[in-house]
């Protein structure tokens, strides 16, 4: 029976035990759902400089890259224009811009944002060889084949300079061996053109001769 006293402290201890610790679980949930889980959190982490987090210039360039995948080259070309707006002297947006204008079939506008690329390019010499790359390569398929071979002989130079970057010296000597087969065709075509021209002319003035002669009035 002397017991008894203890019981109504002890029962406003274990009252004040559960109170607190509801009241924390409250205050724990209510945290958890004001502020978003790890996995609801969306993108990347962002730092304009770029050091802990992806930066304005990178992230445009990721939305291009995702809409090149997605064959959305309008979506990729209004991304590229983005990042080049974010760092205009920053070599790969000119790039990129270049891949998707030549993916819509636009040589001359890819070749002058390639320019702008390898202007910018400096000592960056894995994107230099990529740029000299397309660069004569667009040239190629606007046969301008004098153009096209000092562009291939630019990226030879460049790839044996550049030893400490991936280049693919044996394609400027096989593209540039093509370059002159095309240039004997167009050389062989050009005296055929002649001789069937000659002739024409030579036929033509046969017939004019033969229409005036007194046997014909």
């Amino acid at each position: 029976m002397r017991l008894r006293p203890l019981a109504f402290p002890l029962a406003l201890s274990l009252l004040a035990f559960t109170v607190t610790a509801e009241a924390k679980k409250n205050k724990k949930d209510a945290d958890a759902s004001s502020t978003p889980a790890a996995s609801e959190q969306t993108g990347p982490r962002k730092d304009p400089k770029g050091v802990k987090g992806i930066s304005p210039f990178w992230e445009a360039i990721k939305k291009g890259d995702d809409a090149i995948a997605a064959r959305d080259i309008d979506g990729a070309k209004a991304a590229y224009q983005e990042a080049i707006r974010t760092e205009p002297q920053n070599p790969m947006g000119h790039y990129r811009m270049g891949e998707a204008e030549l993916a819509k079939g636009n040589l001359k506008e890819a070749e002058a944002v390639w320019q702008s690329a390898l202007r910018f390019a400096g000592e960056n010499a894995a994107l230099k060889a990529k740029v000299l790359f397309v660069l004569a390569d667009v040239k190629e398929r606007e046969r301008s084949l004098e153009e096209a071979t000092n562009g291939w002989n630019a990226y030879m130079a460049h790839a044996k300079s550049a030893t400490q970057v991936k280049t693919y010296p044996d394609t400027p000597t096989d593209r540039l061996q093509r370059i002159e087969t095309w240039k004997k065709l167009e050389t062989d075509y050009a005296a055929v053109k002649e001789r069937i021209r000659q002739r024409l002319e030579e036929a033509e003035k046969k017939a004019a001769e033969s229409a005036q002669s007194p046997e014909n009035k």
